[in-house]
């Protein structure tokens, strides 16, 4: 069974109210059930809810929590909203509401001015913006653009191998810091799972399912089609480690197999 995990940094209901409500909450324990009880108690059903991990502006918690306030009277939200702001869990609190014309509206936060992962700025590209990106590109420049792809992977490979070289320095081994990027890879969506084979600490096998890139090239790309994730692999390998790697894809969803393999090694030794 496919397991999805939905952000919800947008909500839409057709023929529905929806609203959204973002708060700034003390750290401290029971504060969101304290929320939710509040919510529950006038019968408004909770349709998503996304917390930050990182404080803000060190005062607490940032959480939004998105509603389906269709049926609920004005009056009783406005008594809703009074009694959060009476809180004392609660530093702060307001909502918005985007109608879309007579079709329905949209739930969304606009509170933060910039979308984080961890402690680095981040934003989201959709599955129909990197299909246009990919599929762009082929029938732009053909063949040129997996030349393309793979030197802009390799920028990506370094800037991530520099990001984690810290942990290298202070004892992280190699095969973790391997795990650590196909983890990230994984956990932001470019494939379902992946398989390590290790050979020797200069040669090892990684094997993904449902690659993103190349399920994307499919019927557009000729063959192997997994050029960023190539580049990715050799500027951080080469990065991290020193001395030049080569990556090459041994085999693709895009030639008939039912995952991507990619053999990387390690060619030339890192310079003394």
């Amino acid at each position: 069974m496919s397991k999805r995990l939905c952000l919800p940094l947008l909500v839409f209901r057709h023929g529905r109210r929806t609203t959204t409500l973002n708060f700034i909450l003390r750290d401290v324990p029971g504060t969101l059930a304290k929320i939710f009880n509040a919510i529950y108690a006038r019968n408004i059903n909770v349709i998503g809810c996304i917390t930050s991990a990182t404080s803000e502006e060190g005062r607490g918690t940032f959480c939004a929590v998105y509603l389906d306030v269709t049926d609920v009277p004005v009056s009783e939200f406005k008594n809703l909203i009074n009694e959060f702001k009476s809180m004392e869990e609660v530093h702060y609190v307001d909502y918005n509401e985007f109608d879309v014309d007579s079709i329905g509206s949209a739930a969304f936060s606009q509170y933060y001015e910039e979308l984080c992962i961890y402690d680095k700025s981040a934003v989201i590209f959709t599955h129909a913006h990197l299909k246009g990106l990919f599929n762009g590109l082929y029938e732009k420049f053909k063949d040129g653009a997996a030349v393309f792809l793979y030197h802009l992977g390799l920028t990506v490979g370094e800037f991530l191998a520099n990001t984690y070289k810290p942990l290298l320095d202070n004892g992280a081994s190699p095969k973790t810091l391997l795990e650590l990027a196909l983890q990230t890879g994984k956990v932001f969506g470019w494939f379902s799972k992946y398989e390590l084979d290790i050979i020797s600490k200069d040669e090892f096998y990684v094997k993904i399912w449902k690659s993103v890139e190349c399920t994307f090239l499919s019927g557009v790309a000729n063959g192997p089609a997994g050029n960023l994730r190539r580049g990715i692999l050799a500027g951080y390998m080469s990065t991290l480690f020193g001395g030049e790697w080569t990556v090459n894809e041994v085999e693709c969803i895009n030639a008939g197999n039912d995952r991507c393999t990619f053999h990387v090694k390690k060619e030339k030794p890192s310079l003394p």
